[in-house]
């Protein structure tokens, strides 16, 4: 009897203390975004963020947590400014490096509970956070990992290209991917001659390398890289290498490699070179003969149709009428064309 007497107490105090810890966390508020707004404006929370910010005490766990906890009851700040305030601390933190910043501070402020709630902006019925610590914080986390990785991506580029083509590769991690090709933008020709001729060995195994090899062929102009793309290129990557491609070769080296992409590449990336590279080249006679010719292909003749629709000069509008006048596959895509330049006129009519 007296041990079941001292569970049901021990119980009881259990119960007791995690609800005086809820208590002490608070619960959520909800607010208009403007008063919540104005509340933060009406206070001055400078010294606040700068007392947390202390750099000499980032590293110091306890010290920092403490303040945070303190913060929370602080009778001068509304509710919305001490939120705020770790707002603007969580984000001033980006400016340091992560050994300044003890990491159970970066686990209390990727786990922090916001209270202050405010209707989401395009649906009102729902409500987030007014100030996204758990985002500023996860930033933060997503800037360190860039920089380590930058710094690797600059070692690599110096000592040992090879691994960093094939560890690009093999990660993962799109910070990674991501800094591994900011540096290789801001490298020597010759470290990035050296990367392309690596991955040029790779990309057919390896169409990851794409947005890679697609970085290097804009800087290096080399139209073997260019045509090994088409060929072998994939992703999202590829579309705006060849449009940034298309803007800045010479009209008569896009058409040669446009007349490749549609001769040897598979049909989605042939279909990607029509979009990107017509829009320069629809008044060069021979790419706007090769696009009418395609007219009549099965897999390729509506990329042409589309592509010959868009600001047609009176030549061409002149061709796809007469080509329009019968009952093959080019006819039909003749008349698409036609018709969808009509329709884009109107548009552009009507307000």
């Amino acid at each position: 009897m007296r041990k079941h007497l001292a569970l049901i107490s021990f119980y009881l105090v259990c119960g007791l203390t995690q609800t005086a810890t809820s208590n002490a966390q608070g619960l959520p508020e909800y607010w208009e975004r403007s008063n919540a707004m104005a509340t933060v404006e009406s206070v001055n929370i400078d010294t606040a963020v700068y007392e947390l910010g202390n750099i000499s005490s980032l590293a110091d766990a306890d010290t920092t947590l403490t303040r945070l906890r303190n913060l929370h009851t602080r009778g001068d700040l509304p509710l919305p400014a001490r939120e705020a305030v770790i707002y603007q601390f969580t984000r001033s933190l980006a400016g340091l490096p992560r050994e300044a910043v003890a990491p159970d501070v970066m686990q209390h402020l990727r786990t922090y509970q916001a209270r202050v709630l405010v209707p989401h902006e395009d649906h009102g019925d729902a409500f987030v956070p007014l100030f996204n610590i758990r985002g500023a914080a996860a930033g933060v986390e997503n800037g360190w990992q860039r920089a380590e990785f930058s710094y690797e991506a600059e070692t690599l580029l110096e000592t040992d290209p090879a691994s960093l083509v094939s560890t690009y590769v093999e990660s993962t991690a799109s910070n990674q991917r991501t800094a591994y090709l900011d540096v290789l933008r801001q490298a020597r020709m010759t470290e990035i001659e050296a990367i392309q001729d690596i991955a040029l060995k790779k990309l057919g195994e390896a169409p990851v390398l794409t947005p890679l090899l697609g970085i290097t062929a804009v800087i290096t102009a080399d139209t073997f890289a260019v045509q090994q793309l088409l060929i072998h290129g994939q992703g999202a990557g590829l579309s705006s290498t060849l449009v940034q491609l298309g803007q800045q070769l010479p009209l008569s080296e896009t058409a040669a490699l446009l007349d490749f992409a549609v001769r040897q590449a598979p049909v989605t990336n042939a279909s990607l070179a029509i979009s990107a590279w017509w829009p320069r080249l629809n008044h060069e006679t021979e790419s706007r003969d090769l696009l009418l010719l395609l007219l009549d292909d099965p897999e390729l003749g509506a990329s042409a149709a589309l592509a010959l629709a868009q600001n047609p000069d009176i030549q061409t509008l002149k061709i796809l009428q007469d080509t329009a006048g019968g009952e093959t596959a080019a006819a039909r895509r003749a008349q698409m064309a036609l018709d969808f330049n009509r329709d884009q006129l109107i548009g552009e009519v009507q307000p």
